[in-house]
């Protein structure tokens, strides 16, 4: 899961140089973990940027407009084509208010794992349990929310 985590923090990085169709922040709340990917390609549209990750996992890359500090935001889809994973990075070093944050929507603080802080909570759309990574690499902070048992099946 750390591998993952790391490879989609690159892909998200390195995909901030490339021009392409932005997605705004309303459409964004509409996904949940658990859709399918064609549900989420009906509400986003065609991602900016996709690629093959590590377990067969896919990873799809989108830009974000008129929501700074959020720039980008990703997909994560297993073999199924459901989606399992959810990543927001945002410029700056915003860990702490997003952590916060968290917190005061009843998010607990989980073992941490490396370099980046872990929160279990429920989603608050769905209800459904998800667990929160928080990462900074440089001046960016990304944030990756998963359904909470694909997370446990990769970590265990």
């Amino acid at each position: 899961m750390k591998k993952t985590l790391s490879i989609f923090t690159a892909l998200l990085i390195i995909s901030s140089v490339v021009v392409a169709y932005a997605v705004d922040i309303a459409a964004l709340d509409k996904v949940n973990v658990s859709m399918s990917r064609e549900k989420v390609l009906t509400i986003l549209g065609a991602p900016a940027e996709k690629t093959a990750m590590a377990n067969g996992l896919v990873a799809e890359i989108y830009f974000i407009q008129n929501a700074l500090p959020l720039i980008h935001a990703g997909c994560i889809y297993d073999q199924k084509k459901n989606l399992v994973g959810q990543s927001f990075v945002f410029q700056g070093n915003t860990g702490i208010e997003i952590l916060d944050r968290l917190k005061n929507h009843g998010y607990v603080p989980l073992q941490q794992e490396g370099s980046s802080l872990r929160l279990a909570g429920f989603d608050d759309d769905t209800g459904q349990p998800v667990v929160v990574a928080i990462e900074h690499h440089e001046n960016l902070t990304t944030i990756t929310t998963f359904e909470k048992s694909f997370y446990e099946s990769r970590v265990k």
